[in-house]
């Protein structure tokens, strides 16, 4: 009996990450089921203009098709290109890193909703989000050790949202933690079974999109800067978030223009 390979499959740009319109929120989708959703530069490009395109969202949703939520950049298309700059993989992680600043960035709370396997730079990815919820077949994992490499985005990302053992007990052994494991550790809000996954992440994005949209965005800047600070850093700066957030509140709700925001 002779044995059918599968077809490989070539999608149009636009096709690489998907994205639903749900009025003040929006569902991204990872698209490359048979890369097992990972993010070669196509992919990581067309990321970017989605986000760009959801900029006057208030929450936004991340999930994958198939059987993975992201599988990191692909390691095929960085094996086949020329080193950059010396670095072996550097146009990828140059490109996966201002994807990570695109999300840091963005006015919008993300919400990742794992679907199934995320390893290296797919876990940063949900490390980057504000909220994550797994479904129960979900995973994440920085294997990069075990192959050699320093986990280069997915390291620091996990170090900076894990307690210290536990960020070691991942880089260190190089292993996958399942859904249960990975909420123990802090690193999802909950875990749902996978037939409820999206659901749950609607309800979460649905129930946000309801605040005022620059409260939020001011929020989430706030967030971030508070994450790694001392209490009487965040403490010195809270205030200063409250004003500005109540200073930039146009009269109509909604964003401020983009003109607002670079003058900052």
């Amino acid at each position: 009996m002779t044995e059918t390979k599968p077809e490989k499959t070539t999608r149009p740009d636009a096709e690489l990450v998907l994205v639903e319109d749900h009025g003040n929120w929006a569902l991204v989708t990872l698209n490359r089921p048979e890369k097992r959703n990972a993010m070669n530069l196509a992919a990581q490009a067309r990321l970017r203009e989605v986000l760009e395109q959801v900029r006057d969202k208030r929450v936004v949703v991340l999930t994958g098709v198939g059987a993975a939520f992201c599988s990191g950049i692909d390691l095929k298309e960085v094996a086949s290109a020329p080193p950059t700059d010396g670095r072996v993989g550097g146009d990828s992680l140059r490109s996966w890193a201002e994807c990570m600043e695109d999300i840091r960035k963005h006015p919008a709370v993300f919400i990742a909703a794992v679907n199934g396997s995320s390893l290296g730079g797919g876990s940063t990815l949900i490390h980057n989000c504000e909220l994550a919820v797994a479904g129960e077949s979900g995973s994440l994992g920085t294997p990069e050790l075990g192959f050699g490499q320093w986990p280069v985005l997915s390291g620091p990302s996990l170090i900076n949202r894990a307690l210290p053992k536990h960020a070691a007990e991942i880089i260190f052994i190089a292993k996958s933690i399942d859904a249960a494991t990975a909420y123990r550790m802090g690193l999802v809000n909950e875990v749902v079974p996978d037939g409820q996954l999206i659901e749950r992440a609607t309800e979460i994005a649905e129930h946000i999109a309801k605040f005022d949209a620059v409260t939020l965005d001011w929020s989430k800047r706030g967030y971030r800067q508070m994450v790694n600070m001392s209490w009487e850093d965040a403490m010195s700066i809270t205030q200063d978030i409250a004003d500005a957030a109540g200073a930039n509140r146009p009269t109509s709700d909604g964003f401020p223009t983009r003109s607002a925001r670079a003058a900052e």
